[in-house]
C-alpha cells in the first residue's frame, strides 16, 4: 500500500478553502440567529399586546361604568375597581391596592369618548381608542366600546 506524501502548497490551499468553508458557515448562523432573535422580540411584543386587548376587553365586558380620571381609566365592577393608567413607556393595571400588571408597550394617541364626543375631563365614558406603538414604524390600533344599560346610566 503507497502514502501520498502531499506538499506544502497542497496543504495551504486545502487550510484556506477549510478557513473559508468556516467563516462562511459562521457568518450564515449569525445572520440566521440575528433573524431568528428579531423574530422573537416581536413576537413577544406582539403577545404583550394580545394579552393586553384581550384583558381590557374582559374587563370593559363586566365592567358597569367606565370612568375617564386624570391618568387614564377606572372600571367599577361590582365589587371592586380596576384602574388603567397609560403613561408614556407603559399602560398599568392596578387592581386592588396590592396588584398592578405592567405592560411595558408605549401607547400614544389616547382618546376617550362618549356618544362620540371627545371627553376631556374626568366623566363617563364608551369607548377607548389608542394604539400601541410596535416599534417606530408599527402601530396597532385598538379600540373599544362599552354598552350601559338606561339603569347603569341614570345611577
Amino acid at each position: 500500500m503507497k502514502i501520498k506524501a502531499y506538499t506544502l502548497f497542497e496543504v495551504t490551499i486545502a487550510m484556506l478553502l477549510s478557513a473559508i468553508c468556516i467563516a462562511i458557515c459562521y457568518s450564515a448562523y449569525g445572520i440566521i440567529a440575528k433573524y431568528y432573535a428579531g423574530f422573537q422580540q416581536k413576537n413577544q411584543t406582539a403577545d404583550v399586546v394580545l394579552t393586553l386587548r384581550h384583558v381590557l376587553e374582559r374587563d370593559f365586558l363586566k365592567s358597569n361604568m367606565v370612568l375617564k380620571n386624570e391618568e387614564g381609566v377606572e372600571l367599577q365592577q361590582d365589587s371592586s375597581k380596576i384602574y388603567y393608567i397609560f403613561s408614556p413607556d407603559a399602560v398599568l393595571r392596578k387592581s386592588g391596592e396590592l396588584h398592578t400588571d405592567t405592560f411595558k408597550l408605549k401607547p400614544s394617541e389616547v382618546g376617550f369618548f362618549f356618544e362620540g364626543r371627545e371627553v376631556l375631563e374626568p366623566d363617563t365614558i364608551d369607548e377607548l381608542r389608542f394604539k400601541m406603538n410596535l416599534d417606530q414604524r408599527i402601530q396597532v390600533p385598538i379600540q373599544l366600546s362599552k354598552t350601559y344599560s338606561a339603569q347603569n346610566l341614570f345611577n
